[in-house]
């Protein structure tokens, strides 16, 4: 508790970002985290949580926040209604350039969670647990959920290289990502965390929960809910979105539900319910 105690309330908010000086005293905080004693038996936890999680099934299914707030061009309702539906891709033959950098940004964000359980900002539950919202199907993963002077922050950590970071002044689809956390989950401020991968210097952007952020995203996911009805009671499936044209053209080769789209190569197998 001592950590906490040291710093000025992060609490105070003005509009949807959170003053400068709340940010500065939130990057002092994280910044002595670094001095803080091992929590052997919280980290050892985390740690086995980590490589249990999901033990009996790896394969990906259903809504993720990720592909709700994508750019206009390339979200897709047919997507996400297949989703519920079908198997999608599991990008097996990623390549191994991506792969390298997918392992130095989990490694990132370990170094992070376990610094936040060794402060006693948050407890192994707290990082990386995947949770559901009922009403749409989605499922959404922050990175951290912590406790600073009394109040809860929803917490998204993304790597960057020191190009993007010298020169950036927030993260946008961090801001989009973690704005929608906090509407699922009812905590009004936020946190998102950004690490030069090459520095290990760290930026943070304190938000305050928005609301008119994510209506265009739930809109999006009233409309996933309403093609899904449909769908069920009628049979007929939602059309492709306007950057898909065939199933070998661009948009396509980058979906998860391509085969099952164009009822292709693996075609529609059905998710075990």
């Amino acid at each position: 508790m001592g950590l906490i105690s040291d710093i000025k309330t992060a609490a105070q908010a003005n509009g949807t970002k959170i003053q400068n000086t709340a940010e500065q005293d939130i990057e002092t905080l994280f910044n002595k985290l670094y001095y803080a004693p091992k929590n052997q038996i919280e980290e050892v936890k985390f740690v086995k949580q980590m490589f249990t999680r999901g033990g009996a099934s790896q394969e990906r299914s259903g809504l993720h926040t990720s592909a709700i707030i994508v750019s206009k061009e390339q979200f897709c309702v047919r997507e996400q209604v297949l989703s519920l539906l079908y198997k999608q891709e599991q990008k097996n033959n990623i390549p191994i350039g991506l792969l390298r950098i997918f392992e130095e940004g989990n490694a990132i964000h370990e170094k992070w969670q376990r610094l936040f359980i060794r402060g006693g900002l948050g407890k192994a539950e707290d990082m990386d647990f995947t949770r559901f919202y009922d009403e749409y199907n989605i499922s959404y993963t922050p990175d951290a959920i912590l406790t600073i002077n009394g109040y809860e922050y929803v917490v998204e950590i993304k790597s960057v290289n020191t190009y993007q970071f010298q020169k950036m002044t927030s993260h946008p689809s961090a801001t989009k990502q973690i704005q929608m956390y906090m509407r699922f989950t009812g905590i009004k401020r936020g946190i998102v965390l950004c690490d030069d991968k090459n520095t290990q210097a760290f930026k943070v952007f304190a938000q305050k929960y928005n609301k008119e952020i994510t209506n265009d995203y739930i809109e999006r996911l009233e409309d996933v809910k309403y093609h899904y009805e449909t769908v069920m009671e009628t049979n007929k499936m939602a059309d492709r979105c306007d950057s898909c044209k065939t199933y070998m053209c661009k948009r396509a080769m980058q979906c998860p539900m391509r085969d099952p789209c164009y009822n292709r190569g693996k075609g529609r197998e059905r998710l075990s319910v």
